[in-house]
């Protein structure tokens, strides 16, 4: 499976992260861990990329980029 870069913004509130794919309007996602918003990125991700009355293609977030005080990062998206 090819993978690629993906610019995301990810948000740490009250005790939660979540994060928008910028590249991908609609796309967000959210989670209490780092896992939990890997796994909700990837299923938004495959809505976004599925094509209207087809299932949703098989995606899966790699890594994260580093995560430091900044909100931005990269993903690394198989698909």
């Amino acid at each position: 499976m090819p993978t690629r870069d993906i610019p995301v913004k990810i948000h740490f509130e009250d005790g939660s992260l979540w994060a928008t794919v910028e590249s991908m309007p609609g796309v967000f996602a959210t989670g209490d861990t780092l896992d939990e918003l890997r796994e909700s990125l990837a299923e938004g991700i495959s809505l976004y990329l599925a094509e209207e009355g087809q299932e949703a293609p098989p995606v899966s977030v790699a890594a994260f980029g580093p995560l430091e005080t900044r909100t931005h990062t990269n993903i690394a998206l198989a698909c």
